[in-house]
């Protein structure tokens, strides 16, 4: 026994102290102090912060487990072990529940001791070593993306599919999505998934949602990221509610390193707390009227929603290259800088039309460009480009939002 580990001995009997600390030594403990019940023994616990306390308990026993539960309390961290002269099995009952780690027969002897202290440590460390880990596991958590649009129409979920499969290119990293349009979303068809288990099976079946029970919902697209996809029966759309999406954001951001949540195209609970889960937000746009309107009213939404500004990025997808709406008069109107410019790219509707990812089907094309763009910003690999139109501040057209 390594002779800086000390312990710290609670007795009332002054002579039975004496006793245990000539056998620490011989143990090869120092002692780092010694102290009758009560307050004493829980100040000295935490000033002195032994490897293991040694207390006594006789007969009767209510004063004795009473520090017991004190120092566990105020010292949570150092193992006790419990030694009597009358080791019945209805004291050891309850010595184990005031948080006792082990219980000797007195008189004491050196080998036995030296064998239980040995066992307590080394079993007090893998409790800290799995304690570390579990921590380590939540604070290790992925980056959360919410898709959210004002309406419908704008191409987000087109985004959003292409922008999880860019993000698994550029970084290799673990990619998931989670189609949260339970009713309408279309993160299947635009990826061609076998959709057996929805993101609605998920809410009705599991009481719990964390990262080993949400596995078997996954579906793994060739490109490697895993979808969540929504419900395949009409009616199941129901099950899904805020708290599901909050757990399964949480679940998924334990084993992926990015998380990209498509939401429906409206402006309800299940989408704040996907909102809410966000590192990013990405709030999608067109180039037309009742889109801008619809998106500057989301921005006020988010808002009062307290979704940090900073959170949110303004995406403008020109998905019909028809609208007289300029760049410039949705920044005017939404008072938002646009993060990510889209143009128009008549090739996107054949990739919706095969189910294949664009960015995967013809990564030279405008829109993939722009969504691989995109992706190398989120993971951080470049500066922010903007797209091929220009965003010089040119005279607005006068149109007022």
């Amino acid at each position: 026994m390594a002779r800086n580990l000390t312990a710290l001995i609670v007795d009332p009997n002054l002579d039975s102290r004496l006793e245990v600390v000539k056998i620490l030594e011989e143990v090869g403990l120092d002692s780092a102090g010694e102290s009758a019940y009560g307050v004493e023994a829980t100040y000295l616990a935490a000033e002195r912060r032994p490897n293991i306390i040694l207390l006594a308990l006789e007969d009767p026993p209510m004063r004795g487990l009473s520090t017991a539960e004190s120092l566990v309390q105020h010292a949570p961290d150092t193992p006790i072990l419990v030694y009597s002269s009358s080791p019945s099995p209805m004291l050891m009952r309850q010595a184990m529940r005031a948080g006792a780690r082990d219980f000797l027969e007195k008189p004491l002897h050196v080998r036995e001791l030296r064998t239980a202290v040995h066992s307590v440590l080394a079993s007090e460390e893998q409790r800290q070593l799995a304690r570390w880990a579990e921590q380590s596991v939540a604070q290790a958590r992925g980056t959360v993306i919410t898709v959210a649009g004002a309406k419908g129409g704008t191409g987000k979920t087109t985004i959003a599919a292409n922008l999880a499969v860019a993000i698994r290119q550029v970084t290799g990293q673990e990619v998931a999505i989670v189609d949260g349009d339970a009713q309408f979303g279309d993160v299947a068809v635009m990826m061609t998934l076998d959709v057996r288990r929805s993101v609605a099976d998920l809410a009705r079946e599991e009481t719990e949602i964390n990262r080993l029970t949400i596995q078997p919902y996954l579906a793994r697209h060739d490109s490697g990221v895993m979808a969540l996809t929504a419900a395949s029966e009409p009616d199941d759309w129901r099950a899904l509610q805020a708290n599901h999406v909050v757990d399964i954001a949480q679940a998924l951001a334990e084993t992926h390193e990015w998380v990209v949540m498509d939401t429906p195209g409206t402006m309800n609970e299940v989408v704040a707390a996907s909102l809410n889960e966000a590192a990013i937000v990405l709030l999608v746009s067109s180039l037309d009227v009742s889109s801008i309107k619809d998106t500057k009213t989301a921005l006020r939404i988010l808002e009062s929603w307290a979704v940090s500004p900073e959170r949110v990025r303004l995406i403008v997808n020109d998905i019909t290259r028809a609208a007289a709406v300029t760049p410039e008069d949705v920044e005017r109107a939404t008072g938002k800088e646009i993060a990510s410019l889209i143009a128009h790219d008549a090739q996107v509707g054949l990739s919706v039309q095969t189910g294949i990812p664009i960015v995967q089907s013809n990564p030279r094309s405008r829109f993939a460009r722009e969504i691989l763009a995109l992706s190398e910003s989120i993971a951080g690999l470049t500066e922010e480009r903007q797209s091929g139109f220009s965003l010089a501040r040119l005279p607005l057209l006068g149109k007022s939002f």
